[in-house]
């Protein structure tokens, strides 16, 4: 263990003394901020309700549960709002900070993140064209302690760029643009997310992954996709791996 953590120090000073441009330092308090983050991640997975505790704290009291989303729950959720929450101007909310653990477990099941529902993750350090740092993403499956989710980016896709500038040179007409565009099979353009700041986003379905509930921020928007959002990232799926992925998220 000694031995381990003496050569990690040594790596760390030599990556540190390497950082010269302003690129790199940049790059490099990013990193470094990561080993920090994932040491302390590591560290809270010891404590058994460290998620709970962070929920109850954070997450319901910012989350408001609207009429909408009151109707389309089951009974028992119903039950659990009833309990533990003030039900004002046509919306819930949250009011007990005493609320069981397992009432929790359920309102993240099936209200807080559940599929369709917009999270804020941190995702890490990226290495090369990894996908990393804070992002929202949206949900595919709640595996309780992981979610399987695929996350959103601001940043208009490297294929959009390129196409657009092929209709900006003249060197393709509107309708080859648009025929270019539809052949992207693996990019959805999101033009709303609900709770969010109205702007374009996109979502690579290439990325989905599994990630551990603790790399959720807790205090940050709870967002949703419209319907046929979802419906678009489903048949995106099944075009880019096939039914069996598909039926499973």
């Amino acid at each position: 263990m000694k031995k381990t953590y003496i050569n990690c120090l040594r790596k760390l000073r030599e990556f540190r003394k390497s950082l010269i441009t302003d690129k790199d330092i940049k790059r490099g308090r990013l990193y470094f901020t990561w080993i920090k983050d994932k040491t302390e991640t590591i560290a809270k997975e010891k404590d058994e309700n460290y998620i709970y505790t962070k929920v109850i704290k954070y997450t319901l009291p910012n989350y408001v549960i609207t009429q909408y989303i009151f109707n389309k729950a089951n009974k028992n959720v119903k039950s659990i709002i009833k309990s533990n929450y003030t039900f004002k101007d046509n919306k819930y909310t949250f009011n007990n900070t005493n609320i069981s653990i397992e009432d929790v477990k359920i309102l993240m099941k099936y209200v807080l993140f559940k599929r369709g529902n917009v999270i804020w993750i941190d995702f890490g350090f990226n290495i090369g064209n990894e996908f990393g740092g804070m992002h929202p993403a949206v949900i595919l499956k709640n595996f309780d302690k992981d979610l399987f989710v695929v996350p959103i980016s601001s940043k208009k896709p490297v294929e959009y760029v390129r196409i657009e500038k092929e209709l900006e040179d003249g060197k393709i007409n509107i309708e080859e643009y648009k025929k270019q565009i539809n052949k992207i099979t693996e990019i959805i353009e999101l033009k709303k997310i609900n709770g969010f700041r109205k702007m374009l986003r996109w979502v690579r379905i290439t990325r989905m992954k599994k990630i551990s509930m603790l790399r959720v921020n807790f205090s940050g928007t709870i967002g949703t996709l419209e319907g046929k959002d979802m419906n678009n990232i489903s048949d995106k799926i099944y075009l880019e791996f096939g039914n069996n992925i598909s039926k499973s998220i």
